[in-house]
């Protein structure tokens, strides 16, 4: 699925780069920030250095741990005016199976207080995602396909189009319990 790029900086790198700033920021040690995140040191100091490919979940561990955005670690910011092709032009990031992928499509921003991304679950799909502690509400839009969603013990079955919200402070999972992929755009609100 082509997870590397070719330009100066790969987005592992990136990661990698952010994710050391804010524990130097912070004053924190590897072993401090793998007991807040529950992402063990030695992956911490692989995605440091730009060796290892994180997951979704161990991504969403350490913004949650560390309390940042997912953009924050994620640092694409996209120049204003430019057409953007999503699924060329934006690097993904895959779960662990390579079955959700990922784009982040708007990174957070301090002055509009959210952040947007284009997701994608293959058929079977099932993704648990924690509660965002940092985040108001989460804003979900199925394009294609049909999302099935539980909010702790609710469950939705979203089939495109359509749209549901929720308070992001909560348990909640994602599931592809269909043949057909399941594309969806999730806004985060902080």
């Amino acid at each position: 699925m082509g997870k590397n790029r070719t330009d100066e900086e790969s987005p592992v790198q990136g990661i990698g780069k952010t994710l050391k700033a804010v524990r130097n920021e912070r004053d924190f040690s590897l072993d401090q920030v793998s007991e807040i995140t529950g992402v063990s040191k030695t992956m911490l100091g692989q995605i440091e250095r730009g060796e290892s490919v994180p997951s979704i979940s161990t991504l969403w561990k350490v913004a949650k741990g560390l309390q940042l955005s997912l953009s924050t670690l994620l640092n694409n910011p996209e120049p204003e005016y430019k057409a953007v092709d999503i699924l060329k032009d934006i690097q993904p990031v895959y779960d662990e199976e390579d079955r959700m992928v990922l784009y982040n499509i708007f990174p957070f921003d301090p002055l509009s207080g959210f952040e947007y991304f284009y997701i994608l679950l293959q058929p079977g799909t099932v993704h648990a995602s924690e509660p965002h502690r940092n985040a108001a509400q989460e804003y979900v839009v199925v394009t294609s396909g049909t999302l099935t969603l539980k909010l702790e013990d609710q469950e939705f079955i979203l089939k495109a189009p359509a749209k549901i919200n929720f308070h992001a402070n909560i348990h909640h999972t994602y599931k592809n319990e269909t043949g057909e992929p399941v594309v969806f755009q999730d806004i985060m609100k902080y």
